[in-house]
């Protein structure tokens, strides 16, 4: 099958887009390695607690005049534009540290910080706007694949950079690195649309709202805190990391190595622990639990490394959190916002992750500088003691998490305000929480009918269906073919020989399962007849799955009706070959099965007054054999079935 030209189009904008994420995870990383080197190479260890903190406000910064820029902006002008503006910035700052190398190493150490995080948000903006819904989700994951090959690669090119070229000179190499994205992002938007017109910037600036929701939502308080505390964990952990691989590689070119290493381990382990590991612990830990991973082990070796403060022992402690952080905390971190409704949520979620997060990022930088201040002698192990205990506070955050997500999730869902499909559900509680709420809003519907009958629907007996689920024969097989487990559906098929059109509405898109076609062909085909105006708005619906829309013909070829031919007729226009194909064979079908109709219709047609130019074009379009379908009559199929 040859594509569209849309799909072409999205094709090769999804291409375009991962390169475009491999390229920026990979800046990313590679910049984050240079910049600790270039930082640890020219300043004092005792210095970083304020670089660090000067980054954090930087970043804020940074994501601020981005928010106020997408705002007035297509994300397609300002995202690449943005990438470019960075990149000529360091080069800039290679020119300036040729002269003053120490300004030039803070000034990169900021820089990093104010377009890392603001780029990858302007990013996936930028694939938000350029990918409808449907689309979007058919090319993430390609594009997610593209990030985490980045991440691998930066550390790659860091550590060939170290190997390769004296310090200074790496920062050509991010500089080539940025340009080469804001190529591949400005090829993402590729031939769409035009882009519209941002909306006015007050309508973006919800940052007193999200303040206002944060505070009356004990839900998203804790998630906030959640947040606020890893954060600052990361900043005491990263500060301990970076002063021993100082003392151990001392500066230059092998520091810049060291780094480049553990940023390549750290995005191998954590593609790995998301591979295999991810929907496992959802499954069986809950999200509470799989947010309670990374502070349990980060706890866990700031304790060991507190008492044994060395260069290894605070790789494994940085590495764990670092690990965590970019595989399972972040698959149950994003679950957290599903009880939010949609609105609520673009406020909130930006507010968390940049706002709350950097604000943990000072505080935590801001304990380093007392620390040292205070007692020096003794701060390594001081400050790896502050992360076991705040880390223990964040583990202690479990489960109020846990009875506020199902709290505020079944109010949600109960008020209309979340709408849920359990087949995209991957954790354990949610799932129980769906049911659980599906039970209830039954169970309230069911008894306000009785109200408004008059009956008393508390005395009613409790159902006696042996096995059922709801105790009401319908709604348990219309439970069963959702669920998709072939044995039941087919269980299902056998006690409903002549299913209703309720059933069938649940039957048809179990025609996209390939062990289950042949069984639902034949139990649709019982009452093809009776439903065939379900079938044809299943053909000729181009948001199904087109596997279905393809398999449905299958079914309409038995209906020789003039309904089901028109339908049939209908999608020969379908942009999709394989769509036109079925419907024309199952067209061919029902002619073969009615033969005074391909006669019959070619009078009909001739009397109609079509013009020639219509008739060659209809001939042009349709088989001889399918345009007389929409003019066969009962009358015809009566004389057909008489004949031999």
């Amino acid at each position: 099958m040859s594509p569209s030209r849309d799909d072409a189009l999205d094709q090769k904008a999804a291409a375009a887009a991962a390169f475009a994420a491999f390229l920026l995870i990979a800046n990313q990383v590679a910049a984050r390695a240079v910049r600790d080197a270039l930082f640890l190479s020219t300043f004092q260890v005792t210095s970083l607690p304020l670089a660090m903190g000067a980054a954090a406000i930087a970043a804020l910064a940074g994501a601020e005049a981005l928010s106020v820029a997408l705002a007035r902006r297509s994300p397609a002008r300002v995202v690449p534009a943005a990438a470019a503006f960075s990149a000529a910035l360091l080069g800039v700052w290679y020119l300036l540290g040729l002269a003053f190398p120490a300004a030039a190493a803070l000034l990169v150490y900021i820089h990093v910080a104010a377009f890392g995080g603001a780029l990858v948000s302007g990013f996936w903006s930028l694939v938000n706007e350029r990918f409808d819904p449907h689309t979007a989700r058919k090319y993430v994951g390609r594009i997610g694949t593209g990030a985490t090959a980045g991440g691998m690669a930066g550390g790659v090119i860091a550590w060939l950079t170290a190997q390769l070229l004296p310090l200074g000179a790496s920062v050509l190499v991010l500089v080539a690195l940025g340009l080469l994205a804001a190529a591949a992002l400005r090829r993402t938007h590729g031939s769409a649309a035009p882009e519209p017109v941002a909306a006015p910037l007050p309508a973006q600036a919800p940052a007193p709202i999200a303040a206002a929701i944060l505070l009356r939502n004990p839900h998203l308080r804790n998630v906030a805190l959640l947040v606020f505390l890893g954060a600052v964990t990361e900043a005491l952990v990263d500060f301990q990391f970076k002063a021993q691989a100082s003392e151990r590689f001392l500066s230059g070119p092998p520091l810049l190595g060291a780094f480049a290493v553990f940023h390549t381990a750290m995005g191998v382990l954590g593609l790995l622990l998301q591979a295999t590991l991810s929907r496992t612990a959802l499954r069986e830990l809950g999200i509470a639990g799989t947010l309670a991973l990374r502070p349990l082990l980060t706890a866990a070796s700031s304790l060991v490394a507190a008492f044994l403060p060395r260069f290894e022992t605070a790789t494994v402690a940085r590495g764990a959190h670092e690990s965590l952080t970019n595989s399972l905390f972040r698959s149950a971190y994003e679950l957290l916002y599903t009880p939010v409704p949609e609105a609520e949520k673009r406020r909130v979620k930006t507010v968390v992750d940049v706002s709350v997060d950097k604000a943990g990022a000072l505080v935590g930088s801001a304990l380093v500088a007392l620390t040292l201040a205070v007692a020096p002698a003794r701060a390594e192990s001081l400050i790896f003691v502050l992360a076991v205990a705040v880390s223990l506070a964040a583990l202690a955050l479990s489960p109020p998490l846990h009875r506020g997500y199902v709290q505020t999730l079944e109010q949600s869902l109960l008020a209309g305000r979340v709408r849920l499909d359990d087949v995209d559900v991957l954790d354990h509680t949610t799932q129980v929480t769906l049911a659980h709420t599906g039970h209830l809003e039954r169970e309230t519907l069911l008894r306000q009918i009785a109200a408004l009958r008059g009956e008393d629907r508390s005395a009613a007996p409790p159902p006696a269906e042996a096995g059922a689920i709801w105790g009401e024969p319908k709604l348990d097989a219309l439970l069963a073919l959702r669920s998709g487990d072939p044995k039941v559906v087919r269980a299902v098929l056998r006690s409903h020989s002549e299913p209703g059109p309720e059933l069938v509405a649940f039957m048809l898109p179990l025609l996209s399962q390939d062990a289950l076609v042949p069984d639902v062909v034949r139990s649709l085909r019982r009452v093809a007849t009776r439903v065939t105006g379900q079938l044809v708005d299943a053909l000729l619906d181009p948001s199904l799955d087109p596997v279905v829309r393809r398999r449905v013909p299958r079914v309409l070829k038995v209906c020789t009706t003039p309904r089901a031919a028109e339908g049939l007729q209908a999608a020969l226009d379908d942009p999709a070959f394989d769509i036109r194909a079925a419907a024309a064979a199952a067209l061919a079908a029902i002619t073969s099965a009615v033969p005074w109709c391909a006669s019959r219709a070619r009078k009909r047609w001739r009397a109609s007054g079509a013009s020639s130019t219509r008739a060659r074009r209809s001939s042009a379009r349709f088989p001889r054999s399918t345009r007389c379908s929409r003019w066969c009559s009962s009358e015809d199929r009566s004389r057909s079935r008489g004949r031999p």
